[in-house]
């Protein structure tokens, strides 16, 4: 019986610290992280930085100088079985005669999911599965619900008081949080592969939606492969098309989606490009509002896997509501803004405690004077 010790669990934590430097540039493939150890000892190690890039297994054994005969290797994920733009893990790894692979979670694309441990097993190599496998599921979450279904993995930010309000009776919200909170924000944002706002945060902040690396730490910055660094993908949802391009910032840089409604089915998902970097999109209107299904579902034909919604209170309860939130990032800070405020939910009534909408907490962090509580809609 294949056993699992502190030893293994200690390697495959840097193999997952290693992992999360890809969450910035791998898009669309999944962060992965691999440690290579022989005799006790670290000999390679590596991670998957980006597309058409050599995976973390292949990044590891270049560190090791391919002289891992006998070694153990620690994966995030399950070393992949197919040809696509670089060559099977599973076999490189059987080709270099490590004895042992060590993974944290198998693999649920369909051109993987079990056929690389097969490969391994066959090969006579010892495969241990499911080590900190909470861990990397956590890690992998937007892949994991992008490969195998139809939508991206939605989280939602909103940044709000102490008695939930996001905005004074006035529309004044800078700033309701501290500069810490904003940092983070950037963090989130450099993680996602697309932002959606919404007709109305446009004209109320006109702001960039860009992520700022020039305000990233220096230890920040180490994590990340500056060469890879992009900017995610702007959505704005404006279903009458009232924005003027000329007028507000989002539109000045980076791929900006701009999505209209329409009631003429023969256009739906029709697309215009109206400059280099805007393309307008025509989508179904359902109640009055562009249809955030049929966004989303486009968006998951385009690969994108992580969605960061930053909105006001109605497309952001939308999303809830829709049930399309898959997490929520809640910046609270310890300032009450007053029953005139601007609430930051708008949810739909629950019939009984027992069926009202449940998130789980994964995270409280103290930042500063404020705190942020990360919910997620399932328990990791």
């Amino acid at each position: 019986m294949n056993s699992v010790s502190k030893t293994d669990k200690k390697f495959m934590m840097q193999a997952l610290k290693l992992a999360s430097c890809g969450l910035y540039t791998s898009y669309p493939n999944p962060p992965v992280g691999c440690v290579i150890v022989k005799d006790g000892k670290v000999i390679g190690k590596g991670y998957h930085h980006k597309a058409g890039q050599p995976h973390a297994e292949i990044m590891a054994l270049k560190d090791a100088n391919y002289d891992v005969e006998g070694a153990t290797a620690y994966v995030t994920l399950e070393p992949c079985s197919h040809y696509g733009r670089t060559p099977p893990c599973a076999l490189k790894l059987v080709e270099m005669k490590v004895a042992r692979v060590v993974v944290a979670a198998g693999d649920p694309n369909p051109q993987v999911c079990g056929r690389g441990f097969e490969i391994l097993r066959n090969a006579g190599i010892e495969v241990v599965e499911h080590v900190l496998e909470k861990k990397s599921l956590f890690l992998n979450r937007a892949f994991f619900k992008a490969i195998t279904g139809d939508y991206p993995y939605v989280s939602v930010k909103v940044g709000m008081s102490l008695d939930a309000k996001t905005a004074l009776a006035n529309g004044q919200s800078k700033w309701i949080t501290n500069d810490r909170c904003r940092a983070k924000v950037q963090d989130i944002r450099a993680k996602s592969d697309c932002i959606i706002t919404g007709v109305n945060t446009v004209i109320a902040d006109n702001p960039q939606m860009n992520v700022r690396y020039e305000n990233f730490s220096e230890k920040k910055l180490a994590k990340i492969d500056k060469e890879f660094i992009r900017q995610p993908l702007k959505v704005i949802l404006d279903t009458k098309g009232i924005l003027d391009l000329n007028r507000y910032q989002i539109f000045s840089s980076g791929e900006v989606l701009w999505v209209n409604g329409t009631e003429d089915a023969s256009k739906y998902l029709k697309k215009e490009k109206l400059t280099e970097h805007v393309t307008r999109l025509l989508v179904p209107v359902k109640n009055g509002h562009t249809d955030i299904e049929t966004v989303l579902r486009y968006l998951g034909t385009l690969k994108i896997r992580r969605v960061m919604v930053e909105a006001g209170q109605k497309l952001t309860s939308a999303f809830i509501n829709e049930n399309f939130c898959d997490e929520i990032y809640a910046f609270i800070s310890g300032k009450m803004l007053g029953s005139d405020g601007q609430n930051a939910f708008s949810i739909e009534n629950a019939l009984s405690l027992d069926n009202c909408r449940q998130f789980y907490l994964h995270k409280c962090r103290k930042i500063g004077s404020d705190v942020l509580l990360h919910y997620t809609s399932v328990q990791y």
